[in-house]
């Protein structure tokens, strides 16, 4: 179990990087007025698709400041991607070529496990790290590294708020089959999910097949064939803890047998508007959970943020996007308040920073476990010709923050 980490303990460890970082760059502001913030992110491979939507957000974030001036006035971003092609064992690679090119401030990783590589070769680099996407509660309270911050809502957040939203919505569901990608955060996903709906309930949930596969996974067939049931569709769901190439492949590949329609309900944890589009218009119907849906925002920032990125890239945002969207934001709030680019300066400044965001919430970033809390929203999305890029949002709910 990893014991908490105190304050004066997080100081001596910044102080520690501080040494042995002495080769990166020294964090002060440009001469040029530019703040360089890096882009980590797997551009390439098999969730380059989510990695696109989500550097997106974050120079739809860079645009909308520079054009209004700059960082508080005096410095525009200049956004440096880089790709880690989905490995952890390329981090130390990327995080120093950022180095390499006088950046010290950074956001990305898709998944904890980048996440939490990313942050530690970040920390050898002098670097401050704010993991947009991953959501394991282990990479916080106490953070990994004290470079590191973590906006992705956690795990236990989103599981909890889809278990009890699937309790409300399918109580006569007595049986759920599971599939999860074989990391830590997304079979975590289902025990959390799974906790709360029998809290809900009030009685136990029966679990059926059972199935964790590869991330990488793009062949399903075998676990397809496995979740092949029979019985009163009614009765039955079928939870999804993946996202990206793995819903889409699983889709596609399930489609012809039937199976989806054994269910009488699909959940999902992972982020599924990517795959849904893709499916034009004929996307199954899933009850999903995420930080965000365009749809099911009605504030003024939302509106901006929705028509800036349709502006440019004539889609719409999904979750990935806002996340990385709001990261370059609470750099800039840091920034600001820091008065400097400083990597040190603007850490000190994260912690405990609030921010208002497009969901109509606060992002709040814990003093001490450097996590952010800004709630989530679930949803259903379903493939629908008539809808903006043929899906349908509905049954909206957004859940606010616990804390």
């Amino acid at each position: 179990m990893r014991t908490h980490i105190t304050r004066s303990a997080m100081a001596l460890a910044t102080a520690g990087a501080l040494v042995l970082g002495g080769c990166a760059s020294s964090g002060d502001e440009s001469d040029d007025g530019t703040v360089k913030v890096g882009v980590v992110l797997p551009f390439t491979g098999v969730q380059a698709t989510i990695a696109k939507l989500e550097g997106q957000g974050a120079e739809v974030a860079a645009k909308l400041i520079n054009a209004d001036g700059g960082v508080d006035g005096k410095w525009k971003i200049d956004l440096v991607k880089v790709d880690d092609q989905l490995d952890p064992g390329r981090s130390a690679t990327v995080i120093r070529d950022l180095n390499d090119k006088g950046v010290d401030l950074a956001i990305g990783g898709q998944t904890s496990d980048l996440c939490k590589s990313s942050a530690e070769a970040s920390q050898r680099f002098n670097m401050t790290f704010i993991g947009a996407h991953c959501t394991s509660p282990d990479l916080v309270d106490p953070p990994i590294t004290p470079n590191f911050y973590m906006i992705g809502q956690q795990m236990t957040d989103i599981a909890t708020a889809i278990g009890t939203g699937l309790a409300k919505r399918y109580p006569d569901i007595e049986t759920w089959d599971v599939m999860t990608y074989d990391v830590e955060a997304m079979r975590l996903s289902w025990d959390v999910a799974k906790k709360a709906m029998e809290k809900e309930l009030g009685r136990p949930v029966k679990v059926g097949k059972k199935y964790a596969v590869p991330v990488t996974a793009t062949t399903l067939r075998k676990e397809i064939s496995g979740l092949d049931s029979t019985g009163d569709k009614s009765k039955r769901g079928l939870f999804l803890g993946v996202y990206g190439a793995g819903t889409t492949s699983f889709i596609q590949q399930a489609k012809p047998t039937g199976l989806l329609d054994d269910y009488g309900v699909l959940a999902q944890t992972g982020v599924y508007w990517p795959t849904a589009t893709a499916l034009k218009g004929a996307a199954p119907a899933i009850y999903n959970v995420h930080d965000y849906f365009y749809a099911c925002q009605d504030t003024a920032e939302n509106k901006e943020f929705v028509a800036a990125f349709e502006k440019e890239t004539g889609e719409k945002p999904d979750a990935g996007a806002y996340q990385s969207y709001l990261a370059v934001r609470l750099l800039e709030a840091a920034i600001s308040k820091a008065g400097s680019t400083d990597t040190a300066k603007v850490q000190k400044e994260l912690q405990g920073i609030s921010l208002e965001t497009p969901m109509g919430t606060t992002m709040k970033i814990g003093a001490e476990t450097h996590a952010g809390s800004g709630g989530v929203t679930t949803a259903v999305l379903a493939g629908d010709p008539s809808a903006p890029q043929g899906v349908k949002i509905s049954d909206c709910d957004v859940v606010p923050p616990s804390s």
